[in-house]
């Protein structure tokens, strides 16, 4: 796949907008939509990945890609949640008892349903929009190999649409007959919809993948679902915010994703300059290690504001990441590429989809 520097923009301007919130300015800023953005990012690029590698080599290597998966994911998380383990230990963190079960759900991609250990006591590593991530790659890859790659991308779309619809209704269901809907926002059966239409585009329309004849959107129509997104945003009502926003933030997200998959316009410049390249490429890392920072700070300064909590968070996150990138991430990479890459060979054409000739993958 190649490198779309644009991507890596998007990705810092969601933790930008993920960390504001935190930092406790979530009244008016939408922490919760950067986080579906990261659904809908990752939907795309896990998807558009399988295709590029069953259309080179006619399959998918489900154990390389767990394997690339928890290379990738869990060095960094189980690193962090120690390092904030520590820290609470040691009384530095202004933050909740904890809890030793729910630190447990922490480790193992439960947070996300904590009903299941009868607390929410966690400590301050925002694990569960990645456990909803990592049920769904149980599955997703999975579901790809035996069935959803061989049908055409239309039809694979429109699967995936199939699902989503039936992550709506789940969440309608839940709003009308709990007393707390309000868990709609962290359950992976109710919120894995915005994986799936990340997936769609994936799937159809994408640009990035020769053979597909890529829809290229308008700036109306762009400007309309940005319209679509800042009117989900605006409305209050409790029953909407848990039930048909999410549907329609990842389905307006479609629009501007397309736009920026062709590669032109200022926009696309702008996203792909070096600054919000590099916190792109250090967003894990940033999302993992913000909580327990701005947990640190306040417990530093009581006192601090928003304003405060942004400008002395920024540093020391930034210095945690470079830290992890350099001493975690790149050797991890460098193990990945080691057991995973197969020795270089000339190209052996394979028929892919729609008939065409392709080579291995670069």
């Amino acid at each position: 796949m190649p490198y779309l520097p644009q991507l890596d923009g998007v990705r810092a301007l969601a933790i930008l907008i993920v960390y504001v919130a935190h930092c406790g300015l979530s009244r008016v800023v939408p922490g919760g939509f950067g986080v579906t953005v990261f659904f809908f990012l990752s939907g795309y690029l896990i998807t558009t990945l399988l295709r590029i590698e069953r259309a080179a080599t006619g399959g998918v290597a489900l154990r390389a890609f767990y394997l690339r998966r928890a290379l990738r994911i869990l060095p960094p998380m189980y690193l962090t949640l120690a390092l904030s383990g520590l820290l609470y230990g040691l009384g530095l963190l202004d933050w909740m008892e904890v809890d030793a079960a729910a630190v447990l759900g922490q480790a193992t991609f439960l947070t996300n349903y904590p009903g299941l250990f009868g607390t929410e006591r966690v400590l301050p590593v925002p694990l569960w929009s990645l456990a909803i991530e990592e049920h769904f790659y149980l599955v997703f890859p999975v579901a790809f190999a035996l069935w959803l790659g061989r049908r055409s991308p239309a039809r694979a779309a429109l699967a995936c649409l199939a699902v989503c619809a039936v992550v709506l209704g789940i969440r309608g269901l839940n709003a009308w007959r709990l007393a707390d809907d309000s868990l709609n926002y962290s359950w992976t059966h109710t919120r894995l919809d915005a994986i799936l239409f990340g997936c769609c585009l994936g799937l159809w329309n994408n640009p990035v993948v020769p053979g597909d004849r890529a829809w290229r959107p308008k700036a109306w129509h762009v400007a309309a679902s940005g319209l679509v997104i800042l009117e989900t945003l605006a409305v209050r009502d409790p029953v909407f915010r848990e039930t048909l926003r999410y549907t329609l933030q990842s389905a307006a997200l479609f629009v501007p994703f397309a736009a920026l998959l062709h590669g032109r316009g200022r926009l696309v410049r702008w996203l792909g300059a070096p600054p919000l390249r590099r916190l792109g490429l250090w967003s894990y890392a940033f999302y993992l290690a913000h909580p327990t920072v701005i947990a640190l700070i306040q417990h530093l300064r009581p006192e601090a504001g928003p304003a405060f909590l942004i400008a002395a968070g920024l540093p020391p996150t930034l210095g945690f990441c470079a830290a992890m990138h350099a001493l975690v991430e790149r050797p991890c990479a460098r193990l990945r590429r080691r057991w995973l890459d197969a020795p270089e060979r000339p190209p052996e054409p394979r028929v892919a989809e729609g008939g065409r000739v392709a080579g291995r993958a670069a």
